[in-house]
This record gives structure tokens, sequence and C-alpha cells, in this order.
């Protein structure tokens, strides 16, 4: 068979395993991550054409990367980029770490499966599809601080930190209060099989947490690797890959970083008192069952 037929083949091949997908009735309710439906001649041309995979059709040994916004989730996707595929050159850009580790959540319907398992970064609370979960862990008084800023930016207005405080905002679909996403994980009411990784350990000494993200995957790392996963992800790097190549998000201001400051602690410069005391009141409990108090 020569080159050209052998390639034909593969195609064909591929369509027929597209459309068998296609013909699969699609899940509704919790089952369906987006609440999503496109009409069937146009979802199998989509797939057809692009060899797109509907965000519903998952494999179980997918790993899924969860954390509340703005708990690290764009710094530890770089890292993973890093970690998992080797991409640690200051050439790569954000748009090749979104592309092999796809968002998973709402008005997402597609992604590029590049290997099994595939990695996605999510927000979300629990779901049934989520069998492996490395959840990132934020103090939560940092997380709406930063959140405050990212919102100002996005939507080039004032934000209202205690409506943040109290999880809301025209983003969120329903209440998004960084307590509940916590306890609702520390849960696990699906069973996954899961790691919480903080946020500040990361920080302060990030091998030993890659380690154990490493075990956790199921892939063998050296420290060489490792090293230079955390020198890529480095607030430097990725300041510097922002300014020279862009950072692929269609509505962020052109004038603005959206790699800030990623500090611990920053809530006790930034928070006013009165938005403290009213985070703690529903919050505190958490926040010392996981450590920051």
């Amino acid at each position: 068979m020569s080159e050209n037929s052998n390639g034909a083949y593969l195609e064909e091949e591929r369509t027929a395993k597209v459309r068998r997908e296609a013909s699969l009735k699609r899940p509704e309710g919790e089952s369906n991550p987006n609440n999503i439906y496109i009409e069937e001649e146009v979802d199998e041309k989509v797939r057809v054409l692009t060899h797109l995979t509907p965000n519903h059709v998952l494999d179980p040994n997918d790993v899924f990367l969860v954390g509340y916004m703005k708990s690290g989730t764009t710094w530890f996707r770089n890292l993973i980029a890093g970690v998992v595929y080797g991409l640690t050159s200051e050439y790569v850009p954000f748009a090749a770490v979104w592309e092999l580790i796809p968002n998973h959540g709402p008005r997402k319907p597609y992604y590029k499966r590049y290997q099994t398992p595939t990695y996605f970064k999510s927000h979300d609370f629990p779901r049934p599809q989520y069998l492996r979960v490395v959840y990132l862990m934020r103090d939560g008084r940092d997380v709406v601080v930063s959140l405050a800023h990212h919102m100002k930016n996005v939507y080039k207005q004032d934000v209202d930190m205690l409506e943040l405080v109290k999880g809301r905002h025209p983003i969120f679909s329903a209440r998004y209060e960084w307590y509940k996403h916590v306890e609702s994980w520390l849960a696990n009411p699906y069973n996954a099989e899961m790691i919480i990784i903080k946020y500040e350990d990361l920080k302060k000494d990030p091998l030993p947490e890659l380690r154990r993200f490493c075990k956790f995957a199921g892939i063998e790392r050296d420290d060489a690797l490792l090293e230079k996963a955390v020198a890529f992800a480095s607030f430097e790097n990725m300041r510097e890959r922002e300014t020279r190549l862009g950072i692929d998000y269609r509505t962020w201001p052109k004038d603005k970083f959206f790699v800030r400051k990623g500090q611990v602690g920053s809530h006790k410069e930034e928070m006013p008192p009165e938005i403290l005391e009213k985070f703690m009141r529903k919050a505190a409990g958490t926040l010392s069952k996981v450590g920051y108090l």
C-alpha cells in the first residue's frame, strides 16, 4: 500500500470513527457539561472536518485540573505543559498551552484530543464525569482580591468586592462562593480519585508538589525536567512571554498584564477590613479546616 493510499485509508477510518461517535445519543442534564445542543448534521460536520471531540466524550483516565477562579490554574496549566508535554521553551505561546490543556465546562462544546489521558482545566463544582482530579486550593481571601482585579480588567468597570465575596457577578450562572467550592470538593460526592495541591505550597517549593502530581498522573519525570518546567512557568518568564507573544484572551485589555502578581497574602494590603469581616463570617470555618488559620 502506497503512502498516499495508506493516508487515505487512515483518514477514512478516522472519519468513520467520528461518524460512529456522532450517532451516539448526546447526554442530558448533569451528564452534559455544557447543556449546549447542536444539530446532529452540523455536529457531525464539525467532527469530520476538524476532528474536534465533544466535551461530553471523555476517557476514564483523563485528568481535571480544578480550582476556584484565580486559584492558580493559569500558572498550573503552564507548569503541566512543561511537565507532561515538555514545553519549556520561552517561545511557546500561551495559545499552545490552552490547546493542549483545554477548558472544560460551559460554552466549550468541543476540544482537541491529542493524547489520552487529556488534561483539562475547570473552575466547576464536582461532576460525575470528573473521575481524576487535581484540586488547586488557594487562600480565599487572596482569591477574592485577585478576582476583583481580573473582573475589573475584563469588564472595564469597578467591581464590588463584597458581591464577589457573596459569589455574585453577571458571569456566574449561580452563586459561586469560594468556601462552597472548596467544601464541595472536600466532600468529593462522586468519589473522584483526587489530590489537593495548595497554591502556597507550590509557590514555596514547587518540586515536591510536582512530584506528587507526577505520581498521581502515573508519569515519570526527572528533577531536571521538573526544574525546567518551573522556570518555564515562572512569573518573570510568563510576563515576558505575555509581552512578546500575547495572552490569547479575546476580551483582555492590551494595556494590562494577565499575569498580575500571584502574591501570597495580598489580601492583607488590598482587602478592606469591612469586606474581610463579611468574608470571614462565612469562610472562617473552611479556612481553618484547610490550614489557612
